[in-house]
């Protein structure tokens, strides 16, 4: 038999709020216990990322081929101005690849820190909600390294066709793994609307209204995450932002509470 969940936005002292205190055996858990749990969770990413990087360093040479490619393909061959260069940078695509490798991982602890306040139907998550957490990330740098990526560079290729090019190791590498890493967390933007919209923070007729301000928050985003000023790089990765920002208010209206005899999607209050 199922455990009953109380309604959401209990007030203090209900069930609910005491449930979410409480720790894997139903003992109440201080403010303390929450701090020593999360520094365990943080304690055992910290290791599956040293073990994740120890292992990639052994393909610290094809990482750093694969992460150079697209930029070596728009500018030609690369400069190193430093004598340990060409190692650092390989120490860094070890260490790219050993933060990849360790994603799954590390979603997973932070999915089981949150865990004990959730109801035991919500627990039952925990995999589809890691493996949709790694999968998007990897769309996204896929759709970056292939799509994104080759396209702005391309462009600046492009305007410095006059001069000589001499684009060190350093930056390209810099430059690469900033925007894949930035287009693979911007990926996750439909996981966090569901899991906003499952909790009844957010509706789809809320986030249609504020569109317009997601579309510039977007355009900012893709500002930062660039390393470059020019417009057309921040539009390339800019619109693939809003186009998230679209599937996730159909997530939002799918995702939404529903009461018994509603149809999918909930009741939509103005916000």
């Amino acid at each position: 038999m199922s455990e009953p969940e109380p309604q959401r936005g209990a007030p203090p002292g209900s069930p609910l709020l005491e449930a979410g205190r409480r720790g894997p055996e139903g003992a109440r858990m201080s403010f303390l216990a929450h701090l020593d749990e999360l520094r365990r969770r943080l304690l055992r990413v910290a290791l599956g990322l040293l073990v994740g990087v120890a292992a990639s360093y052994a393909f610290g040479d094809e990482i750093l081929e694969f992460l150079l490619g697209p930029v070596e393909d728009a500018v030609g061959d690369l400069t190193v101005i430093r004598p340990a260069e060409a190692f650092m940078n390989k120490i860094k695509a070890a260490f790219a690849g050993g933060l990849f490798v360790t994603l799954p991982w590390a979603f997973y602890q932070a999915w089981a820190f949150v865990a004990p306040g959730l109801y035991a139907r919500e627990r039952k998550w925990v995999v589809p909600a890691v493996a949709c957490a790694f999968a998007l990330f990897t769309v996204g740098a896929a759709f970056c390294y292939w799509v994104a990526l080759p396209a702005a560079i391309g462009f600046l290729a492009e305007q410095a066709q006059a001069f000589e090019s001499n684009v060190t190791v350093d930056h390209a590498f810099s430059f690469s793994v900033k925007l894949l890493f930035g287009m693979g967390l911007v990926f996750e933007m439909p996981l966090v609307i569901f899991v906003l919209a499952r909790a009844g923070l957010v509706t789809a007729r809320f986030l249609w209204k504020k569109l317009d301000l997601a579309v510039f928050f977007c355009f900012l985003t893709a500002a930062i995450i660039t390393p470059t000023p020019d417009v057309l790089t921040m539009t390339i990765f800019a619109l693939p932002m809003v186009a998230l920002y679209l599937c996730g208010i159909v997530v939002a209206w799918l995702a939404a509470p529903r009461q018994a005899g509603q149809p999918t999607g909930g009741t939509e209050r103005d916000e």
